[in-house]
């Protein structure tokens, strides 16, 4: 099963929601899980998502930068999904964690190509990301 996942920031129009729910449904999603996203950034849509999947789902998104401010927490997602046996699907991307050839791709290709710039990655990890782990 493929579920999608659709999130607009806080000052997005909502509007959006659905062009991201088009998409995802396009790519063959059954269930869609959206949110506006909020300023302290808990994601609860996101985890009922993860909690639907089962064994054998992907979790299909439009965006990289809709599931994580950096780098390293788009792959700390594809880990924990991956713990589970579930897939991510970015549109847009080669990258499917539910196929071979889309986790080659993941680990050949530079992390940066996963949506989010090395100077906000480094400047996310450096400022917020840094503060949230102490």
């Amino acid at each position: 099963m493929i579920v999608g996942y659709c999130r607009v920031g806080p000052l997005e129009p909502i509007e959006r929601l659905d062009a991201q729910k088009r998409d995802l449904a396009a790519l063959g999603a059954q269930d869609h899980f959206c949110e506006k996203a909020s300023v302290f950034g808990k994601m609860p849509e996101l985890e009922r998502a993860i909690e639907v999947t089962r064994k054998g789902d992907v979790i299909a998104i439009t965006k990289p930068y809709r599931v994580a401010h950096s780098t390293r927490g788009v792959l700390a997602l594809i880990e924990r999904l991956g713990r589970k046996g579930v897939g991510l699907r970015i549109l847009g991307t080669p990258i499917d964690t539910s196929t071979t050839t889309g986790r080659m791709i993941l680990g050949s290709a530079p992390l940066w190509s996963l949506g989010a710039s090395p100077l906000r990655s480094v400047l996310w990890d450096l400022s917020i990301g840094w503060w949230r782990g102490r």
